[in-house]
């Protein structure tokens, strides 16, 4: 009788520390893909991850990616829990692991969408997309999907093969890719919209010194993705978090500060069937990602 109260007894404990069998978490780590300097971002996001932290009950940390494969990565091998994704991510991140979109970012337009956008020095003599063979154009990573998948698909229904009409850098972020037009390193940069506006401080006459020259089709804004094996229960919280976040004055102006973002709108996997068919007009296949 003893034993077998005692065992009773222990585990009612496990199951109290556990939540009745659910998932206990001492901390869940949120990441980013490097649209900025990675300790900027860092140091910029963690405010929004004190916030997301007082809502959950949960110390959520802050971590930025080398690189958009990092973040998918992270999502598959479980170091990182959730995080702000562009669209291509996410579906990389949901082929390869489950990842699970809960929401979707509005932009100031209240819509879950936005374009690329094609920039040139205004000085250049460059005015249309017609004009780019021969040219140095900037992409952002091979992975992110408003800075190459979206603008490269762009450019090959326009007719161009993008591995021989004009020599491809990648610059590593959207602000990299402005500065790259800004030098004079590239002819050409592919960028969110409007990239030149984001930067007031870094790139204060970007607005004169750039001109844009075309756009791409509409592209369904950032997700917060969380990881495959997440129970449903605590994305419910860390969705139920974000929403109350951006339904308060002070947690919506941080979102708009640092992202440029205007709320969440619930989001399911199919709200992102398009991206893969950007995806096969560039022959990606993305279970070899």
């Amino acid at each position: 009788m003893r034993r077998t109260a005692l065992f009773l007894a222990l585990l009612a404990a496990v199951l109290a520390l556990t939540g009745c069998g659910g998932q206990r978490e001492e901390e869940l780590v949120m990441g980013f893909v490097p649209i900025k300097d990675a300790d900027s971002l860092i140091e910029d996001v963690t405010p929004l991850a004190d916030m997301l932290s007082r809502e959950l009950g949960i110390k959520v940390r802050p971590f930025t990616a080398v690189n958009y494969v990092s973040v998918v990565e992270g999502l598959g091998s479980g170091q990182v829990d959730f995080g702000f994704i562009p669209p291509f991510s996410y579906v990389l991140a949901h082929s390869e692991s489950n990842a699970r979109v809960i929401l979707t970012a509005l932009g100031k337009d209240n819509l879950p969408y936005y374009r690329s956008q094609f920039v040139a020095r205004a000085d250049s003599g460059i005015t249309d997309l017609s004009d780019l063979r021969g040219k140095k154009v900037a992409f952002v990573d091979p992975s992110s999907t408003s800075g190459y998948l979206y603008p490269a698909a762009h450019l090959i229904s326009l007719g161009y093969d993008i591995d021989r009409d004009f020599e491809t850098v990648f610059a590593g972020g959207h602000d990299k890719a402005l500065q790259a037009v800004l030098n004079g390193d590239v002819d050409v940069a592919a960028t969110f919209v409007d990239v030149r506006t984001r930067y007031p401080e870094e790139f204060p006459t970007a607005l004169e010194e750039t001109v844009v020259i075309g756009y791409t089709r509409e592209i369904p804004n950032v997700s917060v993705t969380v990881r495959g094996d997440m129970d449903e229960e605590l994305a419910e919280r860390i969705t139920a978090a974000f929403l109350a976040i951006a339904g308060d004055s002070e947690g919506l102006e941080m979102l708009k500060t640092l992202f440029n973002m205007h709320g969440f709108v619930r989001a399911k996997d199919s709200d992102y069937d398009v991206v893969r068919e950007t995806a096969e007009v560039l022959s990606v296949d993305l279970r070899e990602q």
